[in-house]
């Protein structure tokens, strides 16, 4: 039995070992240009002041915009319980010049910058030309829950959708706290002024849910209500029982209990 264990133990760990140098081998999958070109879901709003911007949408993609100002490479990567440290998967990606020129990820490569991925993260390597501009990209989150690492110090910028708001506690729900609400047209914009690390979460639900949530609050008062009375009833029911019998019964119980 031992003996098996142990082979059973080794056979695993020799293929955690097999993968992973197979994952190092192949560099953690390479990003493409198709990828990086691909036509984002709706235009980048470039013209923020903010160093992370990110606007959600209903169709559960998110576009992302940084601010490259002197930074010479961004690290991209997603935390997982069991498996350590993912690449951040993104596409149609776009680089601003601070003239205001806007590229393709191919074309970004063409004038030296690098989009390198590996087996732990995504790096976006700017070239030395580069310094003060924008860069952009699309990937998929969802508006009701919205968690990016805070890859970048600085000031950050969430959008809803419209009609989506984080106002009612339990259903919403913005961390870092230290937070403001902002109103762009028919939007809920959350912003921070200062935000150096960890991860923005933004939990948000349509203004419509709200009367969803109401009825079914209503539901489960009604029910806690007649589950209550049916209970009592059965109690005072068996209370009845136990004095046919003989038994004694002490008719002083504030609780209700027999």
């Amino acid at each position: 039995m031992n003996r098996r264990f142990a082979l059973a133990v080794a056979a695993v760990a020799l293929l955690a070992v097999s993968a992973g140098c197979l994952g190092y081998a192949t560099g953690g999958g390479e990003v493409t240009n198709e990828t990086l070109d691909a036509e984002p879901p709706r235009e980048y709003e470039f013209d923020t002041d903010r160093d992370a911007a990110f606007t959600l949408s209903t169709d559960a993609r998110y576009t992302a915009v940084y601010a490259v100002g002197d930074r010479e490479e961004i690290r991209l990567y997603e935390q997982t319980p069991y498996a350590g440290d993912q690449p951040l998967e993104f596409e149609a990606f776009r680089y601003q010049y601070p003239d205001g020129e806007v590229i393709t990820g191919s074309e970004f490569r063409a004038r030296g910058g690098e989009i390198e991925r590996t087996t732990d993260e995504t790096w976006i390597r700017f070239a030395d030309d580069m310094a003060g501009g924008k860069a952009a990209f699309s990937g998929a989150g969802s508006p009701r829950r919205f968690t990016m690492r805070a890859y970048v110090e600085g000031s950050y910028a969430v959008t809803l959708p419209p009609q989506f708001s984080t106002e009612v506690p339990i259903v919403g729900h913005v961390s870092p706290r230290d937070h403001a609400v902002e109103t762009v047209g028919d939007r809920d914009r959350i912003v921070w002024d200062e935000v150096t690390g960890g991860s923005i979460v933004v939990q948000s639900y349509r203004e419509g849910d709200l009367v969803v949530f109401g009825v079914i609050l209503v539901i489960a008062a009604i029910a806690a209500v007649i589950g209550t009375i049916y209970f009592r009833r059965q109690l005072e029911a068996l209370r009845e029982r136990r004095r046919d019998l003989g038994l004694s019964v002490n008719e002083d119980d504030d609780d209700g209990w027999l």
